[in-house]
This record gives C-alpha cells, sequence and structure tokens, in this order.
C-alpha cells in the first residue's frame, strides 16, 4: 500500500508542476506522448522511492530528471531498433529558471495550436497538455460526455 503522505505530496506536485514539466521533457524534440509517458513513469518511481528514501527537497527536480533518464533510455532503445545515421535530438532537461519554464509552456502553447490541428480541440487539447487537466474535467467545460473528448485529445495528439 501506498503512503497517504507520499501519495498526497505526489499529487500536489502533478496539480501544480504537471503542464510545466511536460512542457520542459516536450520543448525539444516536439513529442509530447512520449513526455506524458516519461512523467508518468517518473511519477510511479516516485511513489515506489519515496515511501522508502523520504520525499526530496525539490520534488519537481526529482521528477524532472527520473523523466530525462526515461527518457533517454527510451532514445536509445529507439536507435537501436530503428538503425539511422542521425541520432534524434534530445531535451535539455536541466532544471530551468520560472521564466524559462513559462517560455516553455508557451512554446506547447503554440504547438497545441498548430493549425494542423482541428480548431474544435485545440483549446482542450491545450488544457490537457500544459494544465494538467483530466478529459473528463475538460468535457464538462465543454459540455460532452468524458468518453468523446477523451477519444478526441487521442486523436489530436
Amino acid at each position: 500500500m501506498i503512503d497517504p503522505t507520499v501519495q498526497a505530496r505526489a499529487a500536489d506536485v502533478a496539480r501544480a508542476a504537471y503542464g510545466k514539466l511536460i512542457a520542459m521533457i516536450a520543448s525539444r524534440s516536439g513529442d509530447i506522448i512520449s513526455a506524458e509517458d516519461a512523467l508518468s513513469d517518473a511519477f510511479v518511481a516516485a511513489l515506489r522511492t519515496w515511501p522508502d528514501r523520504g520525499i526530496p527537497d525539490n520534488p519537481e527536480a526529482w521528477l524532472l530528471t527520473v523523466a530525462k533518464n526515461r527518457r533517454t533510455d527510451q532514445a536509445r532503445k529507439d536507435v537501436r531498433l530503428v538503425i539511422t545515421d542521425e541520432v534524434p535530438e534530445m531535451a535539455d532537461l536541466s532544471v530551468c529558471e520560472e521564466d524559462d519554464a513559462l517560455d516553455e509552456r508557451l512554446k506547447l502553447l503554440f504547438v497545441c495550436a498548430h493549425p494542423a490541428i482541428d480548431p474544435a480541440v485545440r483549446t482542450p487539447l491545450m488544457l490537457q497538455t500544459v494544465l494538467g487537466l483530466e478529459a473528463d474535467q475538460i468535457a464538462r467545460a465543454f459540455l460532452v460526455s468524458p468518453t468523446a473528448m477523451a477519444q478526441r485529445l487521442v486523436r489530436a495528439k
């Protein structure tokens, strides 16, 4: 069973910094899905590690470092699977100043507003990707069913 204190702290960090962390992870590669996967893995690692070692002083930086390592591991696997002459560009996931994090979030907003993305799903995509809202929360705001909104968001990504 997961320690409730650790679980509550991880949930607080997710609410407060999810969008910023995704923006920082996806900033260079532009791959939002792999950034979300890496951050999810980092949260799982936090729930397994923090009860034994304690919650770090800067949980955002800890999560960012773990997510960076997960992305690096995945990129290495991808490179091994696809033999190419060019190594894919990896994101620089060093902990940024607050202004830099805002710049990265702004870039991510522009990515979500790309003309190739259906205009009807741009705002929900921004809400989920940058702010970290769940599909059911977004669905309530747009007065659609949660499954329909989740499907739209998956298609948009």
